[in-house]
């Protein structure tokens, strides 16, 4: 009896689980008071830009908001028209966003709002309910639904599972959406009425009427998007030589809008028929804060997953893609925590669904916006317009509200030679981005991207089952890593001390293998790069290198007048040296190698990853720095290759583009082939 007692107890008493239970029952205590200061903290970034805010920045924040608001009348006063819903709603939607983006967003470039994706998913579900609601009430349930499950997606650290809609998958939804919101104006454009449902049917109805298309509508319609192409055409020839040109080309939207509305109201104001159709806006301040129906509520919450997906990919996509130009970087999970309670909030005031919009973001950046505080001053110019202004806004033709919808979501059509590019790469993710354009347009946008994203996943299970060993008969030693190769099965030999705690690994010291010099990092993938991983394998690979070495941009080292408002990224990186007892090092990153030994397949989104993990290198430790490959399999070098990606043998001939793939990690650390470690390398002043 003793002796199974004495068993047990020494079972119990080596158990893994349990001594991790019980390690962290005793230091959770201790580490409280802290991580709760620092979840507040990371919930409201205004604590930490704030006391850092310079006075100097107070007119381009000043400019950038007073622009932005004035670009959100036109865009919400279109994209409520895709949503279906009354027109003034959209302005409704605006102000809130801006607002909240002052005290719990991470960027300051982004510019939430109304979007034109968002419309038409909006419009989708207001059409099967409109005859029990009213279309306001259930764009606000849906907003409110958006709002909890962003939120919920935030607090429960569940952003990973938005990995599953592809970079293809998303491309072919994005392509679909922006031309059946384009066919569907067409009809305000030629003053046509009674147009059947459907994008193709739409188009073939407009050709088939043609000699019955409205005169003086078709005047301002196509006369709203012959200024608009021009100014927009003066924009992209001149608007680098002067601040002004590219301000008016930016402002263009608004530009016609005060235009056409001008000629309509001097045209109409007469007439007790009017000439062409008028929006006839019509707002009253601020709506009085009215909760959503709970009935409507129960019937939107499996419906609004489809906003939540466009909401939330689009948001994040832009947020990541300025942070980047822009040198700082945005807190992920809070972004979805700011998507959630702007939502949940906008949801009391009739409103659409909102999220971030890359059109508004790239004039934001091009205003040189310096931080979110410019929300502040958008906010408060759309709640001065829903009081002062907006009676001008009654006579808006709805022709030129059409032309300016038109003319937004031409560019969201993702150019041919992408989907070429998704042919080239692979066949799995052409089909998927065709899935998901096909049926978005056929049948819904909801069941489109839902469709792609199971093809998606249904490729790489079957991808999965039907992997095959690689046999040999001899004994290889392999010596890009040390390990030893027995019959196609893996023994390692060499212990490592990675960086990161998954298992993409980050390697400084390679004990008993190859000595790693202290400008080269290793990067060692521990297995395929595709759409589920791409996006995780970049991010800890890039913060694991800036743990170790000093930034070339770091605002510590700026003029007063160049400093960065955002320390998160920072103090983040700050804290994990601290936890982890990294120490960084005194020289500038010079080589980064790419260990490809253990990566057997890549996709288009893996390929896209790994180009922005170049690029953001470069950006963030400097544009010297060489990128080497190493242990690349055939199949994946080929895919880089039909994806566009110079690469040469280190052996061959040199391209001075191309990056260069070793036959050895251990050439690929030390070869000194035009490799000088402060080459274009701008060091920081101690």
């Amino acid at each position: 009896m003793e002796k199974h007692v004495n068993i047990i107890t020494e079972e119990l008493r080596t158990d893994v689980t349990l001594n991790r239970v019980a390690k962290f029952a005793r230091t959770t205590p201790r580490k409280l008071p802290s991580a709760a200061k620092q979840y507040l903290l990371d919930k409201f970034p205004i604590i930490q830009w704030l006391p850092r805010y310079s006075p100097s920045w107070l007119l381009q924040d000043f400019m950038a908001g007073l622009t932005i608001g004035v670009l959100l009348i036109p865009q919400g006063l279109a994209y409520a028209k895709i949503a279906t819903i009354p027109i003034e709603n959209g302005l409704y939607s605006c102000w809130v966003p801006a607002a909240v983006m002052v005290f719990m967003g991470t960027s300051k470039d982004l510019s939430t709002g109304p979007t034109s994706i968002l419309g038409l998913l909006t419009a989708e579900i207001v059409r099967d309910l409109k005859s029990e609601y009213l279309p306001a009430d259930i764009s606000s349930a849906v907003a409110l639904m958006v709002g909890i499950w962003s939120l919920l997606i935030g607090l429960l650290g569940l952003g990973f599972l938005l990995d599953y809609v592809s970079i293809p998958v998303l491309t072919g939804f994005i392509s679909a959406t922006a031309f059946v919101i384009g066919m569907g104006q067409v009809k305000s454009l030629v003053g046509l009425d009674d147009v059947p449902d459907g994008a193709f049917n739409q188009l073939a109805n407009v050709l088939r009427r043609l000699p019955y298309w409205d005169g003086p509508t078709c005047g301002i319609g196509f006369g709203t998007v012959l200024v608009l192409l021009i100014l927009e055409k003066l924009g992209k020839k001149w608007g680098y030589k002067h601040f002004v040109i590219k301000y008016i080309s930016s402002s263009r939207a608004i530009i016609v809008m005060v235009i056409f509305t001008l000629i309509s109201y001097l045209v109409n104001k007469d007439r007790d028929e009017y000439l062409w159709g008028i929006s006839k806006v019509s707002t009253h301040g601020i709506q009085t804060p009215k909760a959503p129906d709970a009935v409507l509520i129960s019937k939107v919450i499996a419906r609004s997953i489809a906003p939540l997906v466009a909401c939330t990919l689009e948001h994040q996509a832009v947020g990541k893609a300025f942070a980047r130009r822009n040198h700082y970087t945005i807190d992920q999970t809070q972004e979805f925590n700011y998507l959630g309670v702007t939502n949940i909030v906008n949801s009391f005031f009739g409103v659409m669904p909102v999220g971030g919009a890359i059109s508004r973001t790239a004039v934001n950046s091009e205003c040189h916006v310096r931080s979110p505080l410019n929300g502040s001053i958008t906010a408060g110019f759309i709640i001065l317009t829903l009081y002062v202004f907006s009676p001008a806004l009654y006579w808006l033709p709805s022709a030129t509200l059409a032309a300016i919808i038109i003319m937004a979501v031409i560019h969201l059509f993702g150019p041919l030679s992408l989907i070429w590019r998704y042919w080239r790469i692979s066949l799995a993710d052409f089909i998927a981005c065709m899935v998901s354009f096909w049926i978005t347009i056929f049948v819904s946008a909801e069941i489109g991207i839902g469709a792609a994203a199971g093809w998606s996943v249904a490729w790489t299970l079957l991808r999965s089952a039907f992997v095959t060993p690689q046999v040999s008969a001899t004994q290889t030693l392999d010596s890009d890593d040390g390990n030893n190769v027995i019959n196609g099965i893996e023994e390692e030999t060499t212990p490592q001390q990675p960086l990161t705690r998954g298992p993409t690994q980050i390697l400084t010291e390679n004990v008993g293998g190859p000595a790693i010099p202290d400008d080269t990092v290793v990067v060692r993938f521990a297995d395929s790069l595709f759409f589920p991983n791409a996006n995780r394998n970049k991010v800890s690979a890039l913060e694991a290198i800036q743990l170790v070495y000093p930034s070339v941009q770091s605002p510590r080292y700026g003029a007063e007048a160049e400093r960065s408002w955002s320390v998160a990224g920072e103090r983040r990186l700050e804290r994990l040296r601290a936890e982890r007892g990294v120490v960084m090092r005194q020289m500038p990153l010079a080589v980064v190698v790419w260990d490809f030994g253990t990566v057997p397949f890549v996709d288009a989104t893996g390929v896209t990853a790994l180009a922005e993990l170049k690029d953001d290198v470069r950006r963030q430790l400097g544009f010297a720095v060489q990128i080497r490959f190493v242990g690349m399999a055939p199949a994946v070098r080929l895919r880089f290759r039909r994806a566009g990606w110079k690469l040469a043998d280190a052996d061959g001939l040199l391209d001075s583009d191309a990056d260069l793939v070793y036959p050895s990690l251990e050439r690929a650390i030390w070869d000194e082939r035009d490799r000088d470690s402060l080459k274009g390398i701008t060091t920081e002043k101690a």
